[in-house]
């Protein structure tokens, strides 16, 4: 039983594409708070929105159970994938609350997508890679959910360089339980600080309608990340490779 604070912070993604599954992300991440919830104030919750049109701070570091539930009214599906930069910025204002603190809290960031990076311009996918190095390395926990794509591949071009156990894709139709498997998880490493209580089980995957990860999980496959696609030749200073850095 762990007596630590959690800083659980949660990037959703309000980009055009999510428009098609508004109604189940509201629904899912409604049920997600409420079962984070049960861990009482000792989980400070943020939640951060994005899309190309702006990057909103909802909550920062603020006591769960004080956090109203989404609605259709205040999420708004529109615009581009900044992924990049609304991961940066989410991590930044994570950062912020932790340093305050006198203690040593766990902390894990949720990020949530359905579409890959197109449109960041503040940071660069090596900003990202590194921070999140960083961070791990300070003990921090880090979760991708993916909706109706690849999921790890997607991460790992934005940036988001992190263990394939922490990384699910789900079927667009799953939002609800995808969510549910999400807030079990972390609320069972609130209760008990252990990591291994992030890992997605197969079980889990399953359910969720999980067709990619499998291959990133498998240690004897011959490939172990994303199989480099041809690319017509850009200028584009987020197309610096993470390969090229030791993580």
């Amino acid at each position: 039983m762990s007596n630590k604070t959690t800083f659980v912070s949660f990037l959703l993604d309000e980009t055009g594409s999510m428009q098609s599954i508004k109604d189940d992300t509201v629904g899912g991440f409604n049920a997600y708070l409420d079962t984070l919830k049960k861990g009482g104030d000792s989980i400070l919750f943020s939640l951060v929105s994005f899309n190309s049109s702006k990057t909103l701070k909802r909550y920062v570091a603020e006591p769960v159970t004080t956090i109203q539930p989404l609605s259709e009214d205040d999420y708004q599906p529109h615009a581009m994938t900044p992924l990049i930069d609304a991961a940066v910025k989410i991590i930044t204002a994570t950062d912020e609350a932790v340093s305050q603190r006198t203690d040593e809290p766990n902390v894990v960031i949720v990020m949530q997508t359905d579409g890959m990076e197109n449109v960041s311009v503040e940071y660069t996918t090596t900003d990202l890679a590194l921070l999140i190095k960083e961070k791990e390395a300070a003990g921090w926990q880090f979760v991708f959910l993916g909706a109706g794509l690849d999921a790890f591949a997607a991460a790992r071009e934005a940036g988001i360089v992190i263990d394939a156990s922490r990384v699910v894709s789900y079927d667009r139709q799953m939002s609800h339980e995808v969510f549910a498997a999400t807030a079990a998880n972390v609320e069972e490493y609130a209760r008990s600080g252990d990591e291994k209580n992030l890992v997605f089980s197969h079980a889990q995957r399953a359910q969720v309608g999980d067709k990619y990860t499998d291959q990133y999980l498998d240690a004897t496959a011959p490939e172990t990340t994303p199989p480099k696609k041809k690319r017509v030749e850009k200028k584009d200073r987020r197309s610096s490779t993470v390969d090229d850095i030791k993580l």
